[in-house]
This record gives C-alpha cells, structure tokens and sequence, in this order.
C-alpha cells in the first residue's frame, strides 16, 4: 500500500513546515500549501488522501477553503481534518455546512492526528 498523501494548508509557514516533517517522519507523503489559493495551484496531478486544513487564515478562512474544495472534482471526496486552535464547539456548526470531516486541536499531541489520519484516509492503491 502506497504511503498516506497528506495535503497541509496553513498559512503560518513555521508550523506547516514542522507538520509536514513529522507527516514524513510518521511515514506519510507531504506537502505544504501557504493558504487555500495555494492548495488549489499545487499540481493536479497530485490528489492527496487528506487535507489538514488550518481555520484562522488571513485571506481566505478554512471554511471558505473546505466550501471551495467540495465544489472541485478534484477534493470533492477528500477528507478534510480541521486542524486549528479554535475550540471544537466553536467551529462545529460551519464546520459541517462546509463539509469538514474531522477536528483536531493545534498543540494536542501527534499521535492522536497520526491516529485521525490513518481512519480517514481511504486505502488507495498505485
């Protein structure tokens, strides 16, 4: 079985960068996306498992971002992972009118996202 594709959007470099280094470490194929424009310019060609996708952005929020994945037939089935400070009962109603499938609180320990991530990616093979 091929390596879990994960997809990183953030726009603090900082912490995207130290999330996709322990992606790889963990064993997953990762890349980072600077915001939700930037998620949309990476090649299409390459479709990843899952989206761990920041809320608080400057430009263009996690909601508007998920809202416009599920509109594209390239992430439409996606899974979406809402990985933010924010509590779970503050971006639980837009969460689900923006299809976001899961929640995990920035600074909690990895080893529950590595969990997270392992039960929504679906098994895809080369």
């Amino acid at each position: 079985m091929p390596p879990v594709a994960v997809l990183i959007v953030d726009d603090d470099d900082a912490m995207a960068n130290a999330l996709a280094a322990a992606m790889m470490a963990y064993g997953c194929r990762a890349r980072v996306a600077a915001g939700g424009r930037a998620a949309f310019a990476i090649p299409e060609s390459w479709v990843p498992h899952v989206v761990i996708l920041d809320i608080e952005m400057p430009e263009w929020d996690g909601f508007s971002v998920a809202k416009s994945m599920r509109g594209s037939i390239r992430f439409a089935r996606v899974p979406i992972l809402a990985h933010t400070s924010l509590a779970e009962a503050e971006i639980m109603e837009r969460g689900i009118e923006a299809e976001i499938d899961a929640y995990y609180r920035k600074g909690e320990p990895l080893h529950g996202l590595f969990r997270m991530i392992e039960y929504l990616a679906p098994v895809r093979y080369l």
